[in-house]
């Protein structure tokens, strides 16, 4: 995906563009140039080639020194290259003709064989640049051989065109200058190089390397640059006549040239990374620095300001912060608390277990855990500097820093809670023993009125039925006497069942008379009857021999239950069933009907489930109630045997 175009690409466009316009110019007017020589060419000619000399030189050194021992080979190959050519171009600049002990024709051939040699591993090794993808590591016993290999060969290689120049393809002759050979060479140099400036500026415009900051960094625009003007150097070289020709100092100016880009594209910059990125490092480092500040300061100000207790502690329980809230509730000051042992504010009798608890969370590796939220437990106790000591609900928090553990407790009094919950504990106790007492008094009062109900009032309606009898038996009252005396004992029978009923309802006689399986019989027969509702009763009589408080207790909850049953399910079927284990007796009332919604088992109204939750819980046991829509209710009731009182003839 193509990006705009770099600002450092459009100043190396315009470059290349300003040297070839030269370079049109100069070539297409070479009658006119080629009559202007350079008086001191060979001076002018060892100067340009030592300076390209020293270039290649300080790129072998950055390639070779970028990555330390963990080198690329990218790099490797790179600073290899360019110490040969370096090699190659002080062989070339010192067998020029015209410098001592080289004065010959055969001279300049060396020379230029020298110079084809060294321009071409230049070529090949930028070409090849643009064409890998991928780069791998070399070791470093890589490294140093791929170098070796290198200098073995250039050394062979110079050795061989000074000792056997004749066994070289000719590139210069006295009577003609450069040789069609040499003239080919350059030709295959210009095709490469622009080869190599294509490919340079097509990468140049794309996007970035992911992985750039894993090679050795390259400004390719730059690279395009040398390219480019070495692509023009080689042309201004294939032109020349003589060692004086301006074409000949044109081209080693185009080489210098050419050498400062690729200079700038590897040296420069990655000279100048480092510092760029040891700068941007640093303003990274006083932007978080000022942001660390920032929150230190927020920090400061929540820890400062807040109401709950916090303190901070080394692995050698030592106080290292504390903040005014944990001071007050303590009684110290700030300053006395810093550098404090943390026994200072727990009671001596918990120091020990407190000390391994805090040791055993650091070990676990958890960083958060919760302390003493339990009223029951009050195990994390605080002391004051006076000497009292106060319930503390908190929590822990673990982080390692440097190699060392610290932890932070964020803490609350919660005297003044605990407080509150054992007086509502209080509470609720004595509503538990007065709604006891009233549902004791209420049984007691309901027995004495059936027993008033049973033995006055219903022997009175009994005995005034006797004695309407023996009216009715009178042969002197008349028809319409004996009728009205009929209707009056049907009244007084009428009056008499309802007597009964109501005393049943208040209390079953069959409790007092046969216990509670018999009375829960007599209850599912009359159920049953009354409300055409069928009603199960599973159990076994030896299970239900029970004291009169629990017996009471039980008919009451089932008798609720089933009148329930009656005003609210619309079932047609209710099975009471009961258990025994070895701890526990165990009851349950279930229904086919519609069930009971969640919101209405809350509402405040639900005097039946309270009544019953209140007679479970006197017995110390667990109530119950499961129900979903349309599928029935079931109520279960636990009872600890340990709470229940059999009777004589009882298991």
């Amino acid at each position: 995906m193509l990006l705009h175009m770099p600002k450092e690409l459009k100043q190396a466009k315009w470059i290349a563009l300003c040297l070839l316009v030269l370079s049109c110019v100069m070539w297409l007017n070479k009658a006119n140039f080629a009559h202007y020589k350079i008086i001191a060419s060979l001076p002018l000619h060892t100067a340009l080639e030592t300076a390209t000399i020293v270039i290649f030189s300080s790129v072998f050194i950055v390639c070779w020194n970028a990555f330390g021992e963990r080198r690329k080979k990218s790099s490797v190959i790179l600073a290899v290259a360019f110490l040969c050519t370096a090699i190659l171009v002080f062989f070339h600049a010192i067998s020029f003709q015209g410098m001592p002990g080289f004065l010959q024709a055969i001279d300049m051939h060396k020379s230029l064989s020298f110079w084809l040699i060294s321009r071409l591993i230049v070529a090949v090794t930028l070409l090849g640049l643009t064409l890998s993808s991928r780069d791998t590591f070399s070791s470093p016993s890589q490294s140093v051989a791929i170098l070796v290999a290198g200098v073995l060969l250039t050394t062979i290689c110079v050795a061989f065109i000074l000792i056997a120049p004749e066994y070289v393809p000719l590139t210069y002759s006295a009577e003609s200058g450069q040789t069609t050979f040499k003239l080919m060479g350059e030709s295959l140099l210009i095709g490469l190089n622009v080869l190599t400036a294509t490919l340079l500026y097509r990468q140049a415009v794309r996007i970035k390397d992911k992985h750039a900051e894993e090679r050795l960094h390259i400004d390719r625009a730059s690279l395009f640059v040398a390219s480019s003007t070495m692509a023009m150097s080689e042309v201004y070289f294939s032109l020349y006549t003589d060692a004086s020709d301006i074409y000949v100092i044109a081209g080693h100016v185009y080489q210098f040239l050419a050498a400062t880009a690729i200079y700038r594209s590897m040296v420069a910059v990655n000279i100048h990374a480092p510092y760029a990125t040891l700068s941007a490092a640093n303003k990274k480092i006083a932007r978080s620095a000022d942001e660390l500040s920032v929150h230190k300061e927020r920090l400061t100000g929540i820890i400062e300001t807040a109401i709950d207790g916090i303190i901070t502690i080394d692995e050698h329980q030592n106080i290292i912060l504390a903040n005014p809230a944990a001071a007050a509730m303590f009684g110290y000051a700030i300053e006395h608390m810093n550098g404090t042992s943390l026994n200072a504010v727990i009671p001596e009798r918990h120091r020990k277990s407190h000390g391994s608890h805090v040791k055993k969370f650091g070990q676990t590796g958890d960083t958060r855990r919760k302390m003493g939220g339990n009223f029951e437990d009050f195990y994390v106790t605080g002391l004051r500097a006076s000497g009292e000591e106060f319930p503390i609900e908190a929590s822990i928090s673990s982080l390692m820093e440097n190699g060392h553990r610290f932890y932070t407790v964020i803490f609350r009094d919660i005297t003044e809670r605990k407080i509150a919950k054992e007086k509502m504990a209080q509470y609720h106790s004595q509503l538990s023993q007065l709604s006891s007492a009233l549902q004791s008094i209420r049984e007691e009062e309901r027995k004495h009125i059936a027993r008033e109900l049973h033995d006055d009032l219903g022997q009175l309606l009994a005995a005034l039925r006797m004695d309407l009898s023996l009216l009715q038996r009178d042969t002197e009252i008349s028809g319409k006497s004996q009728k009205a005396l009929s209707s009056m004992d049907q009244l007084i029978l009428t009056s008499i069942t309802t007597l009964r009923r109501i005393a049943t309802d208040l209390r079953p006689r069959a409790l007092d008379e046969g216990g509670l399986y018999f009375a829960l019989q007599t209850l599912q027969k009359d159920f049953t009857q009354r409300h055409q509702i069928e009603c199960q009763l599973r159990a076994d009589e030896d299970l239900l021999n029970l004291d009169d408080a629990h017996s009471t207790a039980i008919f009451r909850i089932i008798q609720e239950s089933l009148t329930n049953v009656t005003r609210h399910a619309k079932a047609n079927k209710v099975v009471i069933e009961f258990e025994r284990t070895k701890d526990e007796l165990s009851f349950s009332i279930s229904d086919n009907g519609r069930g009971i919604e969640e919101e209405d088992m809350r509402k405040s109204r639900s005097f039946g489930l309270v009544g019953m939750r209140e007679r479970v819980k006197a017995m110390q046991g667990e109530f119950s109630v499961g129900s979903n829509h349309g599928e029935g209710t079931r109520i279960e009731i636990h009872l600890p045997l340990t709470s229940i009182v059999f009777s004589e003839s009882g298991a």
